[in-house]
């Protein structure tokens, strides 16, 4: 799938039109990319440009940089070139992590160079990685490919943020060494599933016999295959899931006063993945008081679900858990300790619970808010 070039790099370079201000680079720094898993509607004919990373070991950012520039219409399969020759790198089309340059004019997109403090912007104030200044610069364009709309669209734009939060500023921040919470006490867990771990793993280990560029371009292919594929996912995600999810959660919300007079009990009457959009949306919507519980049905069974909304998207804690009277308790001592009939279950943490039916499961959450 992936190819190291080996010969014939260097008499197609001398005929290029660009040879004069491209100098020549060696065959084993070359990395012919196959192209991407995006259909851009580029055309073939347009010459292969080339784009430069650093060579030696490599980290999530400019993996996932790499790919996310060959998605656009400028870099589209474009090949890559792993050096720190100075003189090759001027000589590229783009430069990304290397380089000590961060010009998107010139489109050189480094970040490790004193002074450099560029953010996303738009509320965002972690400071980018070469993949982050990618995304800044094309994010839009992929985004809007995937939806099959105009740059300008209002959509493009909230998937533009959207996948900046809940995907790219993690990379962003793990590669310039910010911690995710401001404490100096210890994690109480190790997690090293996350994307940035998984790349780093990619790297060549000191215990392999073959320490080539060549082996290390192919592990660098590795890296950039998985980075890019969480991305398109990502973006596909967003595009078919979370983005419909957003409407009908918007409007269910607005709807909130006709369920009951509280404004505290919200009905998704189209099963969505709500959480996603619940707090973001009554921050947009200046929803007061919050929403304490959400009812929705459980199709699986047919029967209605009672859930108490977290205090925040990452914490388990419950702005109002299910009374504590209720908890553990199913069926038939559950309905007679509630008062209510129909119930079926409520979890011992009182983050949620159940009824038979939609009437149960309303009543259930209209006595949750008076106790």
């Amino acid at each position: 799938m992936w190819a190291i070039t080996r010969g014939g790099f260097k008499h197609q370079l001398l005929n290029s039109p660009k040879t004069l201000r491209r100098p020549v680079v060696a065959t084993s720094n070359l990395i012919r990319a196959p192209s991407p898993a995006y259909s851009t509607g580029s055309p073939n004919s347009v010459p292969t440009k080339r784009v430069g990373t650093h060579s030696g070991s490599f980290h999530c950012d400019e993996a996932l940089g790499c790919f996310i520039i060959r998605l656009t219409n400028k870099f589209y399969n474009s090949d890559i070139v792993r050096t720190r020759d100075t003189k090759v790198l001027e000589g590229l089309d783009a430069v990304l992590d290397v380089g000590g340059v961060y010009d998107p004019s010139d489109d050189r997109y480094d970040h490790h160079q004193k002074g450099f403090e560029e953010v996303f912007g738009h509320g965002f104030n972690t400071k980018l990685s070469s993949a982050g200044l990618v995304y800044k610069h094309f994010g839009k364009e992929i985004i809007a490919k995937e939806l099959q709309l105009g740059e300008d669209h209002p959509d493009v734009h909230r998937l533009f943020l959207a996948i900046y939060k809940n995907f790219m500023e993690a990379i962003d921040a793990v590669d310039n060494g910010i911690n995710q919470f401001d404490t100096d006490k210890p994690p109480r867990f190790v997690n090293n599933t996350d994307l940035s771990s998984r790349v780093g793993r990619l790297n060549l280990g000191w215990t392999d016999p073959d320490q080539s560029l060549e082996k290390e371009n192919e592990a660098f292919q590795r890296a950039m295959t998985l980075a890019g594929s969480e991305f398109l996912d990502s973006v596909r995600f967003h595009a078919k899931s979370w983005l419909p999810a957003r409407s009908i959660v918007m409007e269910c919300i607005a709807e909130r006063y006709d369920t009951d007079c509280s404004g505290e009990i919200m009905v998704l009457k189209k099963f969505a993945p709500w959480k996603l959009h619940i707090f973001e949306l009554e921050q947009e919507m200046k929803v007061e008081p919050p929403i304490k519980y959400v009812l929705y049905k459980d199709d699986r069974g047919k029967r209605w679900r009672v859930q108490a909304v977290a205090v925040s998207p990452d914490r388990f804690d419950s702005r109002k858990p299910l009374p504590a009277q209720w908890r553990g308790l199913t069926d038939d001592k559950l309905s007679k300790e509630a008062g209510i009939s129909g119930c079926i279950f409520v979890h011992m943490s009182g983050f949620t619970g159940g009824n038979h039916t939609y009437e149960g499961a309303l009543a259930m959450a209209r006595t949750a808010l008076k106790i």
